[in-house]
């Protein structure tokens, strides 16, 4: 078991999920913790990161954490953070 996430540097190193849904229009966002860290810092707390959902623009979004299973293909898309080149 990997403990409370209370971080997203934690649920990074757990290789984990943040699922984020609106509270508004309960649209659902997948991104790998490992990419949101790099963003936002590896000492952010889970409760602190603001998301703003894509359908309609407001940050009332809940994020929690799933675990990836290696064995089961994941259902829906993943975001993951796009390198740009200089």
């Amino acid at each position: 078991m990997a403990g409370p996430m209370d971080s997203v540097g934690r649920a990074a190193k757990s290789n984990m999920l943040l699922i984020v849904e609106c509270g508004h229009c309960y649209h659902v966002g997948r991104f790998r913790a490992n990419d949101v860290a790099q963003v936002v810092g590896w000492n952010k707390p889970l409760e602190a990161i603001r998301f703003r959902c894509k359908r309609c623009s407001r940050k009332d979004t809940t994020v929690r954490t799933q675990f990836i299973d290696q064995d089961r293909p994941l259902k829906g898309y993943i975001w993951t953070l796009q390198k740009f080149k200089v």
